[in-house]
């Protein structure tokens, strides 16, 4: 075996290592959230390091940056220009110089120089829950005097980059000179978090078992406490769900920045009710007036929350509170200088704000892990925050360069980008042909459908190929108006509001009006006719209140017609009577909701042949129209699948690709409203 061969075997096998602790590392939330977090592995004279913004959970081989080690190593000795902003520019100029291989335009992070520093192969820097209540605690240096001795180097809150790497070896070299020993291998970063430095993947584990444990012993069940006891609900739950159902919607349009709503999270979990009760000596008044504790919760949730007054539960005017909702957030935009990403509502609970579910629930993480935080701190006996010199550096460099990487929407990928969905009847035929490519063009969408079961599974696959929380699977009976109520209260909680309803959910019995069971008539009925208004009615006044918080917004709603609703059909009085029915309450809801802001079409397809509506082989209307004659001579069910075909000027059935192009139309334009557009092929034409 060539040296050369060796050497690329090391490497991998080094690189190997550090992607196993990364990802097990940054998939534990008591360790790592989102992108926060850092690790880096050393062979043969160059460093490989995670690219800043990429997540420590999903880190490859393929996503380390390799920089040779020597130049960011004369960096550290290299006098700071003048005007220099903490050397963030010259740092990433040598990172940039030092690169092996070609620059793909991905940044490592701005603490790449203390990662080089550090003599030991493998670094790996996290934000440990536990261990930041010591790196928070006001007393953080003596506790970790008191637990680790010189066993741990504790480094003074710094800026980071290239301030923070030269306090690194400085207080390194401090160590060294009185101790007579190599210097710890784990570093506790004041309002910060840990990092461990080894030569095994081992050792990073047993130092950082050793740090949580031992830290753990100190606090006891204090941890376990202060993180789930909340106390008594502060309201009914009737009064909670009022009060949700009018914050939620008014937050994700009072916080738009574009022409795209944000995506609003709830919790009212133990944990975020109780920072709800600012009376809570730590985790309320205290830590939203003290600011932040950490740069990862500026970067992530900003370093202030907004804060609402009080809902109370007698009496809940809806439109007043969605009213100072507007009026709160426009303050604060004034005060601040940006939109809140939190928002703290008394005696309810929190909302988080971000451009896609998975940006909001990584704001609501960050929030509650800094309340854990400070729980915690405070029974080590008392809570430190950031400095205002401190938190300006990071709201003004990290934060910005943050959300210069996430900038929402900036080109979009879909047609639908960004936008909430629900769509009935999801879990099957068209309504799962149309949430999934709603799905794959941007969208959040819940696939909600009797078959509860079935739609959660559908929505998980979806999810697996498209992100987490992209699609979501919940129990709707359409004909139930507790349950319609019930889904869309679902809905706002886990996403603020929607934008686009799908009335989708519908069923067909086909017979004879002289033979038809009445049993069969009613139950169509309920579905195709009462379905559509108990959606219409419980979803509307979520996409008013969006609405009247932001005049320019529009929202669609789009009920999945059928041809049926536009041409009589022999043998299928149920189906398309309930469908004709469908086209008036269109028309009708189109009218009176255009005032909100609402579009109300429909889409009346031709027949989808290939579904299962169609072509069950038990149920499907195949064997229907084929065992109640509705073909005269039709022997066998592909007579019945020719015959319709034949009736299509343009000699095939309708596909879901065919919908789905009517379906961005209409939410495209904005000057259609109450319209039933006929996608058959030429079968059915308007007159």
């Amino acid at each position: 075996m060539s040296a050369g061969t060796v050497a690329d075997t090391t490497i991998s096998k080094t690189l190997g290592a550090i992607v196993e602790v990364s990802r097990r590392f940054g998939a534990d939330p008591e360790f790592s959230r989102a992108g926060g977090g850092n690790s880096s592995a050393k062979a043969e004279g160059v460093m490989y390091i995670k690219p800043s913004g990429s997540p420590l959970a999903t880190l490859t081989q393929e996503t380390l940056i390799g920089l040779r080690i020597q130049p960011l190593l004369d960096l550290l000795d290299t006098p700071e220009p003048p005007g220099s902003v903490g050397g963030t520019d010259e740092v990433m100029a040598v990172a940039a110089a030092s690169r092996v291989g070609l620059d793909d335009g991905r940044r490592p992070s701005m603490e790449l120089l203390f990662h080089a520093l550090l003599p030991q192969t493998y670094v790996l820097h996290t934000h440990p829950i536990v261990v930041n209540a010591v790196t928070c605690a006001s007393r953080g240096r003596e506790l970790a005097a008191e637990l680790f001795g010189d066993e741990v180097l504790w480094i003074p809150y710094t800026n980071p980059g290239l301030p923070l790497a030269r306090r690194i070896r400085d207080e390194r070299r401090e160590h060294e000179a009185r101790t007579g020993g190599a210097a710890p291998a784990a570093l506790l970063l004041q309002n910060h978090g840990l990092v461990v430095a080894a030569d095994s993947p081992d050792e990073i584990d047993r130092i950082s078992s050793w740090l949580v444990d031992t830290i753990s012993a100190r606090l006891g069940d204090a941890a376990t406490s202060e993180s789930t006891s909340s106390g008594e609900p502060a309201l009914d739950p009737a009064a909670a769900s009022a009060a949700i159902r009018a914050i939620g919607p008014t937050l994700r349009a009072a916080l738009a920045t574009g022409d795209r709503l944000e995506v609003v999270t709830f919790d009212d979990g133990a944990l975020a009710a109780r920072h709800a009760r600012l009376q809570h000596p730590v985790t309320g008044e205290t830590l939203v007036a003290g600011g932040p504790l950490t740069p990862d919760q500026i970067v992530y949730t900003g370093s202030w929350p907004l804060v609402l007054d009080p809902v109370e539960a007698e009496p809940l005017d809806a439109d007043a509170l969605a009213a100072g909702v507007v009026a709160a957030v426009q303050h604060f935009e004034r005060d601040r200088g940006c939109k809140p990403a939190v928002v703290i509502v008394p005696n309810l609970g929190v909302f988080a704000a971000g451009s896609s579910i998975s940006q909001a629930e990584t704001v609501r993480d960050v929030c509650l892990d800094s309340v854990r935080v400070a729980s915690l701190a405070a029974v080590l006996g008392g809570v430190h925050p950031l400095s205002d010199e401190e938190r300006g550096f990071i709201e003004h460099r990290e934060a910005e360069e943050y959300r210069r990487r996430i900038s929402p929407r900036s080109a979009r990928p879909g047609r639908v980008d960004g936008l909430v969905a629900v769509v009935t009847g999801g879990a099957q035929g068209f309504g799962l042909s149309i949430a999934s490519d709603l799905v794959a063009q941007g969208a959040h969408v819940v696939l909600a459908d009797l078959n509860a079961a079935q739609a959660e599974g559908e929505a998980a696959a979806l999810a697996t190929r498209f992100g987490v929380g992209r699609a979501v699977g919940l129990a709707v009976d359409v004909t139930d108006d507790a349950s319609v109520a019930a889904l869309f209260e679902a809905v706002v909680r886990r996403f603020g509001g929607l934008d686009l309803i799908v009335s989708n959910a519908g069923i067909l019995k086909a017979g004879s009006v002289i033979s038809q069971p009445v049993g069969e008539f009613d139950a169509v009925t309920r579905v195709n006719y009462r379905g559509y208004f108990l959606c219409v009615r419980n979803g509307a006044p979520i996409l008013a209140k969006q609405h009247r918080a932001k005049p320019d917004y529009w929202s669609d709603i789009v009920e999945i017609n059928s041809k049926s609703g536009l041409a009589g059909s022999s043998r299928n009085s149920a189906y398309a009577g309930s469908k004709f029915g469908g086209i008036g309450l269109t028309q009708s809801f189109a009218l009176e909701l255009v005032g909100d802001g609402i579009k109300v079409n429909a889409i009346c397809p031709g027949n989808f042949l290939d579904g299962p509506l169609w072509s069950d082989p038990k149920i499907g209307l195949f064997v229907q129209y084929l065992r109640e004659g509705k073909v005269p001579g039709a022997k066998t069910v592909d007579d019945v699948r020719h015959a319709y075909e034949a009736k299509v000027p343009m000699g095939r059935g309708c596909t879901p690709a065919d919908v789905m192009e009517a379906l961005y139309y209409v939410v495209a334009q904005r000057y259609e409203t109450g319209q039933a557009i006929p996608v058959t092929g030429g079968q059915v034409m308007l007159s």
